[in-house]
């Protein structure tokens, strides 16, 4: 059904990929977008005219005590516009204030957070093995140099009149074999053989199982999550958060009475347009609570100027929520939208532009340090930092040693 030519009133308000102003130098206002390029064809397609009409308080609309909207919708309530671009989130509140097209998408909200990046651990080179087995491997050592003592003294017992260097046990043999170094020359005595033989054993396992475990750990990058879901951000406590004002979200925490939503937003800090503060979030370390195509575009747009993953989105969405484009309550115009709304979406054209507007966005959805293109990357200074500076520490404390035996060669 064609509307012959009708000039329709507009309320959209700037929020990427959907809706994108940029202001000329002659004072007009450029616009796109992905709701705006669906709106040009169905204008096209159904011969109307229209003009954008932006939003005084630059909301999407939450209910006021009184029972009135602000933003898009409290213009629909009052009848100043023919349509809201939006694109809304069709809540029970909402709906007393105005009608609602078909979905054109579903999406989910969720957190939006500054990538977290390979950490630097200096103490790596312990973490192959737990605590309790480095305990246990220093007494096992002890105990073992005890009982050597004791064997030698009984092997010269045996041997009564036959001394050999060679039968003795020498606490030395459990720090070569540890290091894999030689053991010579080897015992004569059965049960001095034994012994050495046993910690040999021992020190092939551990240091098998150490090396291997050292080695993945210093190749692949140790990267914390902290934060991959509304609990862990409360918890974690050390990333403050965003909303956009007037939306969805921030009606629906407004109206939580406890729980979670209410912590939230005691927390919260209220933006106009989180797209226009991304790189304010990625330096400043701030979460933002907003649906998750938005996120994309943002790591899209941010991917194709840098080449690199800044971003993270937590893998726990809040919730799940329909979107549609607004009108006035009872506006005929509702039913002649939802026909090519419906037809827009079922061709896929929708989704083909939100693939468009996102995919640069693909290479960084995965789980941080699994990025793709990074090939081989050699191990940096900091990588091995633990190892030189147990380096540092050993030859300090030997030079202290070595002061120590010059005073005490001295004295004597």
């Amino acid at each position: 059904m064609a509307l012959g030519g009708r000039h329709l009133i507009v309320a959209a308000e700037k929020w990427s990929p959907w809706v994108i102003f940029k202001e000329e130098p002659d004072g007009s206002l450029l616009k796109s977008g992905i709701v705006i390029d669906m709106f040009n064809t169905i204008a096209e397609k159904m011969n109307f005219t229209y003009s954008v009409k932006r939003p005084p308080d630059v909301e999407w609309g939450r209910e006021l005590p009184n029972g009135s909207f602000t933003g898009m919708i409290g213009m629909c309530q009052r009848n100043e516009v023919d349509v809201a671009l939006g694109p809304f989130v069709m809540s029970w509140d909402r709906y007393q204030a105005a009608d609602y097209s078909t979905t054109i998408y579903f999406d989910q909200y969720g957190i939006l957070l500054p990538r977290p990046r390979h950490e630097i651990d200096l103490s790596g080179i312990a973490k192959p093995l737990a605590w309790q087995v480095w305990l246990t491997l220093a007494v096992a050592i002890c105990v073992s140099i005890v009982i050597g003592f004791f064997m030698n003294f009984a092997i010269q017992k045996i041997r009564r009149g036959y001394p050999s260097s060679s039968d003795e046990i020498n606490s030395s043999w459990i720090s070569k074999v540890m290091l894999t170094e030689t053991v010579y020359p080897l015992p004569k005595s059965f049960s001095s053989r034994l012994y050495i033989i046993t910690w040999m054993i021992v020190g092939f396992i551990l240091q098998a199982a150490y090396s291997g475990v050292l080695i993945s750990l210093i190749a692949v990058p140790k990267v914390t999550i902290p934060v991959d879901s509304l609990q862990d951000l409360i918890s974690y406590g050390k990333f403050p958060w965003i909303i956009e004002v007037g939306s969805y979200l921030h009606n629906t925490f407004q109206r939580a009475e406890s729980g979670l939503y209410k912590e939230v937003l005691h927390g919260v800090t209220i933006v106009d347009d989180f797209y226009s503060l991304r790189e304010w979030v990625k330096k400043e370390q701030v979460a933002v609570l907003v649906p998750i195509t938005n996120m994309k575009k943002v790591i899209s747009d941010d991917y194709s100027a840098t080449g690199k993953c800044n971003f993270y989105i937590a893998r726990e969405a809040i919730l799940s929520a329909p979107f549609a484009l607004a009108f006035p309550k009872g506006s005929a115009l509702t039913p002649i939208f939802d026909k090519w709304l419906s037809l827009l979406k079922e061709s896929g054209e929708i989704s083909h532009s939100i693939l468009g507007e996102t995919t640069n966005a693909t290479a960084c959805l995965v789980r941080p340090g699994k990025e793709a293109g990074k090939g081989y990357t050699p191990f940096s200074l900091m990588d091995l930092s633990g190892i030189f500076l147990l380096s540092f520490v050993g030859t300090t404390i030997s030079l202290i040693a070595l002061l120590l035996e010059m005073i005490i060669s001295k004295a004597g």
